[in-house]
């Protein structure tokens, strides 16, 4: 009759789906960008009735180098010959300038996603250090590992990610948990990304 005493407030997360979901984004983001720079090599790459590509280039290249061999006298067909072979040319060299863009486009985007992992690992150190401050005093930091999961969760999207959390006992009494925990992420096959309340770039 006395009413209702909430004696705490329980995170539930599942460790098996939490792995899963990122181990998956991982895979999900790979595939993504690979597919975004596949499209764009396919339409470099393009040879059809809308464009004319390599085949369509080389084959009235090489047709124009036939007739040249018949008439080899005739000046005519020695300037669609040089015209044809300058076709062929110009598209080597604009494939060359298209697939170098892509390239630098590439490397650009490297740096970013460089940058994003950073980003996320000081974020992650950072909520390490607030977590076990709070939990050494024998409370749960639920909102601080909700925040924490989602960063995971980001960082799993843009690299593969690993990460272990092992309660922390004091040294000089082996049995006594201290409350705190250390949280290890690794990326790339195993490489630290962050230990506890450290990171690397």
């Amino acid at each position: 009759g006395s009413g209702v005493d909430v004696r705490s407030i329980e995170r539930v997360r599942d460790e098996f789906y939490d792995v899963k979901f990122w181990i998956n984004k991982s895979i999900e983001g790979e595939y993504d960008k690979k597919q975004y720079y596949m499209c764009q090599m396919e339409d470099y790459f393009l040879d059809d009735t809308t464009v004319k590509g390599f085949k369509t280039i080389f084959d009235e290249m090489r047709g124009s180098l036939e007739e040249l061999m018949k008439n080899a006298g005739d000046t005519t067909v020695k300037s669609q010959f040089i015209g044809y072979t300058r076709n062929l040319t110009t598209y080597f060299n604009e494939m060359a300038g298209n697939l170098t863009k892509m390239q630098e486009d590439v490397n650009s985007e490297i740096r970013i996603k460089v940058d994003e992992i950073n980003s996320y690992a000081q974020e992650i150190s950072s909520l390490n250090k607030q977590i076990n401050v709070i939990e050494l005093t024998g409370v749960i930091a639920n909102e601080l590992r909700d925040q924490r999961t989602v960063i995971i969760d980001k960082l799993s999207k843009v690299i593969d990610v690993e990460v272990t959390e092992t309660p922390i006992y004091d040294t000089n009494n082996p049995e006594r948990f201290t409350g705190a925990h250390r949280c290890i992420v690794r990326v790339a096959g195993g490489q630290i990304l962050v230990d506890m309340n450290e990171y690397n770039r």
